[in-house]
């Protein structure tokens, strides 16, 4: 229990690379039970996918696995699909992953756990497309299970219903306000929900994660930089996503914070083009890019009411 427990703190700080090397280390196997072997495998190839690593996901799950690793294999298919602008893989994938909800095995002795692995996985896909309805109609009720209240709360967030997503935070502090996943998303709704007191808070969360380890994670010093924006501490903002930058320079969260910080703080238009190309190159088909076409294209048309005839 305690492994998982430190092995789980790792993943949801972004420690992604001290994951796989604990999850597969020989000594942390040979004390573990076939439970917490399966918890081991959950977080050893949700930490691949996190870094991208898709062919060796979709090589090392084979049909012996339990469902909830059969969905982390189609979830790194439909990933390495949109990456590769694979259509007809991705609309596969998203089939396979659907099909997933429906499968019961007759061997396994936790079929509402395994259920709730993967309606996890599957809440994140459809959420990723904009299915949003259906995202929530897979994951709800979530009978507190912590994983899926998270998806839920990214949601509404992404829906603008942050008085929702307050709502299932409030409710997961009676049951698990230590979490550090707990922490995290009280963190996510103070940021959307503003105001000098949630801003600090939420950068209090991301700064105690981020001393928690001997080196802070690229996604505690995001999580940093974010909130300093909001609080309007852009040099002390810049310098942390300086840093995360020279440590993962294709970062997207990064890229796109260090876009806006350098827009608020009237950065040269070639240096955030610089940026944008940056991001166009490691993520072309990214929700701000295509936020920013439209925009475009909106001013576009616009503009042209007001041209001189």
């Amino acid at each position: 229990m305690d492994t998982l427990f430190a092995v789980s703190n790792l993943f949801y700080s972004g420690n992604y690379t001290q994951v796989i090397s604990e999850t597969t280390s020989s000594k942390t196997r040979a004390s573990a039970n076939p439970a917490t072997t399966h918890q081991l495998d959950l977080f050893l190839f949700r930490s691949l996918i996190a870094t991208k690593n898709y062919t060796r996901v979709a090589q090392e799950i084979t049909e012996s696995h339990g469902l909830g690793l059969q969905a982390l294999k189609a979830q790194a298919v439909y990933l390495d699909a949109v990456q590769s602008a694979d259509a007809a893989g991705r609309d596969a994938a998203l089939a396979h992953l659907r099909d997933l909800l429906l499968v019961h095995s007759p061997d396994d002795r936790q079929p509402e756990v395994t259920a709730l692995e993967v309606k996890v996985v599957v809440g994140q896909v459809l959420a990723t497309e904009g299915l949003v309805e259906e995202a929530l109609n897979v994951l709800l009720p979530h009978n507190n299970h912590l994983e899926s209240v998270a998806v839920v709360v990214q949601i509404y967030l992404q829906m603008n219903r942050v008085d929702l997503a307050r709502k299932e935070v409030e409710a997961c502090k009676s049951w698990a306000e230590d979490a550090m996943l707990a922490q995290l998303m009280e963190a996510w709704v103070g940021l959307r929900t503003g105001g000098g007191d949630k801003y600090q808070n939420a950068y209090y969360i991301y700064e105690e994660i981020a001393t928690s380890s001997t080196s802070p994670t690229v996604k505690a010093l995001i999580g940093e930089a974010v909130c300093n924006i909001q609080m309007g501490h852009y040099p002390e903002a810049e310098s942390i996503l300086q840093e995360a930058l020279s440590r993962e320079p294709s970062n997207t969260d990064a890229v796109v914070n260090q876009i806006v910080l350098s827009t608020l703080l009237s950065k040269p238009a070639e240096e955030i083009s610089a940026l944008v190309q940056q991001l166009q190159s490691v993520a072309p088909n990214h929700s701000y890019l295509q936020d920013l076409d439209l925009k475009s294209s909106l001013f576009d048309r616009a503009a042209q009411r007001f041209s001189v005839a």
